[in-house]
């Protein structure tokens, strides 16, 4: 969740939407062009966590629902 606040900020307020890794392997900041490519069921990766950690998300407001476990 930090590396998604961090990337939210960064691309929103500070309009930096590229990270780059130590190795140099580039990704846009972005959760439905970049973390829903391979993480698409949403009970598995995103519902899950949020049960463990007993939040409320509200990333649903703006980003379409991975196609994978609606809820």
């Amino acid at each position: 969740m930090r590396l998604l606040d961090r990337w939210r900020d960064d691309a929103v307020r500070r309009a930096e939407r590229i990270a780059t890794t130590w190795d140099g392997r580039r990704y846009e900041k972005s959760l439905t062009r970049t973390c829903l490519g391979c993480h698409t069921d949403r009970e598995a990766f995103c519902d899950r966590c949020h049960a463990y950690v007993a939040v409320s998300p509200y990333c649903w407001d703006c980003h379409l629902t991975p196609k994978g476990g609606a809820s």
